[in-house]
């Protein structure tokens, strides 16, 4: 019996079980497809995706096998969206062309490496729960039975997940309106940087793919948009399309596929019933727009791995279980309510096809020439400032926000080498309260590191600013916050309350 079954070996799911093996829990990882497909929905991997990599030590590997890219695209405005050290705050502050198909094999390989077993050409094909565990019974391609037991399990099987209609979760949302076209092809005129464009054909958008030497080329055509992904372009289409949009083809040639996709958007009612979890393109589906597809799925991964790490080795226990794992569902849905909306806004900007609509992409591009827009939105969409649930009256604001712009001994790397599935973090800046919390939360010193005064702490935004002590959570998000203008006498009542729901004594 395992601890933890994952269906589903893509991105959200291979990420899942490196998080879950980290904490030395056994995974079984089962996959319906008996090989990796090298065609990739995603193309990129957004600056969030790589400060959660840095902080598990691993994203050098992703960086060598893709192409770095400073600015995103909003609805294919031509006014890019900038990304910088400053605007970010992280270690890599930009986003990466990658394939999903690369991104799959070195997540695979680091599995493997860490003795997570897989079971390959496998379908779900039945699920029963109680409240021991869970047994999932899958079918081979031969046609052979099988049965795999696990304490919990997550289905990271996609859109059409079956796990998440094996344990009744609804997937409400709207079907698709319109279509957009891909192809995956070499160049031989290749553009000098990425180019966006929205005109009277429709939007465009031509980048590295992060694969070889192959470009992402894609976009929606007014005149075709119409037509169900069913109806899949050709070449000569995609070449076409490229013409009315730019002038030129840029020598597009030798495909690696050519594809629609559409803008139906749906979000899961809710992300567990009991023991069985949904995460990345199970629980959610929205518009491929700036690389949010993968980060989502990766920050699904993270916020869910930490928790049953948590509770599977007793760690939080009772009603503090229960409310911790129910918080997977809360947090992530409502981030992925702020994503939905910024997908389904882009989508009135792609397909700008009368005067109303072409007004009001001409104002939202001017809106974003403005340099406060603009940093809020690239960070926005590269997944450094997703909304975050009000649990309760007072809550501070910086609550549930991912760490960035502060370093501790000259760097990131320091945060980073001490961040795991299983530690937080706590960073002091205050010398006179930085005994008092050493002290207080000395039970928890074993899933607990330190920061104080003789690291060097440099925080780098005004978010921190009159911040004297940030306790933060495995997924690198803050857990409590002391300020300042906080009143003394409930220092350590504060912080021990905090701890007490997120982590054992030990």
């Amino acid at each position: 019996m395992s601890d933890v079954l994952i269906v589903g070996a893509g991105p959200t799911g291979l990420w899942l079980a490196l998080e879950l093996r980290s904490a030395g829990l056994e995974v079984t990882v089962i996959e319906k497809n008996v090989t990796r497909d090298i065609r990739s929905r995603g193309a990129a991997m957004a600056a969030g995706s790589l400060e959660t990599l840095a902080t598990r030590g691993v994203d050098q590997r992703f960086i060598d096998a893709g192409k770095p890219i400073h600015s995103v695209h909003f609805g294919a405005s031509s006014t890019r969206l900038q990304m910088s050290r400053d605007v970010l705050g992280t270690k890599h502050p930009h986003s990466l062309m990658i394939s999903q198909a690369v991104t799959e094999q070195i997540l695979a390989d680091l599995c493997e490496n860490n003795g997570i077993k897989f079971f390959y050409g496998h379908t779900a094909v039945g699920l029963a729960q109680d409240a021991h565990g869970v047994m999932l019974e899958t079918e081979s391609n031969g046609g052979a039975k099988s049965n795999f037991t696990a304490a919990y399990l997550v289905g990271c099987d996609g859109t059409r997940s079956t796990i998440r209609k094996l344990a009744g979760i609804d997937f409400p949302g709207t079907e698709a309106t319109f279509s957009g076209w891909l192809a995956d092809v070499l160049v031989t005129d290749p553009p000098p940087a990425p180019i966006s464009t929205n005109n009277k054909s429709g939007s465009f958008l031509i980048q590295p793919l992060g694969y070889k030497d192959y470009y992402r080329v894609t976009g929606v055509h007014l005149k075709t948009r119409h037509l169900p992904t069913s109806v899949v372009p050709t070449l000569e289409d995609a070449k076409s399309f490229t013409i009315e949009a730019t002038g030129k083809d840029f020598g597009m040639h030798s495909p690696l596929w050519v594809s629609r996709f559409s803008n139906a958007t749906r979000l899961a009612e809710n992300f567990r019933s009991g023991r069985v979890f949904v995460a990345g393109d199970a629980s959610h589906q929205f518009f491929p727009a700036g690389g949010q597809g993968i980060t989502t799925g990766l920050q699904d991964a993270l916020n869910l791995a930490w928790k049953l790490t948590a509770v599977i080795q007793g760690r939080v226990t009772g009603a503090n279980a229960e409310n911790l794992l129910g918080s997977y569902s809360s947090e992530r849905r409502c981030a992925l309510q702020g994503i939905l909306a910024n997908t389904l806004a882009q989508t009135a900007l792609f397909i700008r096809d009368g005067p109303p609509e072409i007004a009001l992409a001409e104002v939202v591009y001017e809106l974003l020439a403005h340099p406060d827009l603009n940093k809020m939105w690239v960070r926005r969409i590269t997944g450094f400032d997703d909304r975050f649930p009000v649990e309760y009256e007072g809550q501070d604001p910086l609550v549930g926000k991912r760490v960035t712009h502060l370093e501790v001994q000259g760097g990131f790397e320091a945060l980073h080498t001490a961040m795991a599935v299983d530690k937080f973090l706590l960073v002091v800046r205050d010398e006179k309260i930085e005994a008092v919390l050493r002290k207080c939360t000395e039970p928890w010193a074993s899933h607990l590191k330190y920061f104080g005064q003789d690291d060097n702490i440099n925080p780098f935004s005004p978010q921190w600013d009159g911040v004297n002590a940030i306790l933060v959570r495995p997924d690198a998000r803050v857990a409590w916050i002391w300020r300042v203008s906080s009143s003394p006498e409930q220092l350590e009542s504060s912080v021990v309350k905090t701890l007490g729901k997120l982590c054992k004594e030990t």
